[in-house]
């Protein structure tokens, strides 16, 4: 129960965090934003339709937390482990809403410092995925002997 309670406390503050990150990425942002550079050219939206899809994602991605926790109402395990898969998510968004901040900010940068820090939010992400599979065959293989 105090894993859970912890897990919920720190999803509320990546939630937080996560906003913020998105209404600053957004003030910083100019009216068009790129998204993909080619060698053809760029794919631009506007900030406008960046903020709402991103707003959007997240929103779905959030809310899954109070639908999983109506469904599975009796596993904590399995609560607490899904609440750390929307954390990991929404460092990811942080570090994503970032990168697309600083990359339309027009400054010099040196994009290979961001590396470690987008590959590890990556990394983080698919780490935990497979965390909740691999806890559930322990716990099998566990119960057996």
């Amino acid at each position: 129960m105090v894993v859970l309670r912890i897990f919920r406390s720190v999803w509320f503050l990546s939630l937080l965090a996560v906003t913020a990150a998105l209404l600053y990425g957004y003030a910083s942002m100019r009216e068009e934003v790129v998204v993909q550079e080619t060698v053809e050219g760029s794919f631009r939206i506007s900030r406008e339709t960046f903020f709402y899809m991103v707003l959007a994602l997240l929103t779905i991605i959030n809310v899954l937390v109070f639908i999983i926790a109506r469904i599975m109402v009796r596993s904590e395990d399995f609560k607490s482990w899904f609440y750390g898969l929307v954390i990991t998510f929404n460092i990811f968004f942080m570090v994503g809403i970032g990168f697309v901040a600083l990359y339309n900010s027009g400054e010099e940068y040196d994009y290979s410092r961001l590396q470690p820090v987008m590959y590890g939010s990556i990394g983080l992400l698919l780490l935990w995925s497979f965390a909740w599979p691999l806890y559930v065959s322990y716990k099998r293989l566990a119960g057996k002997s």
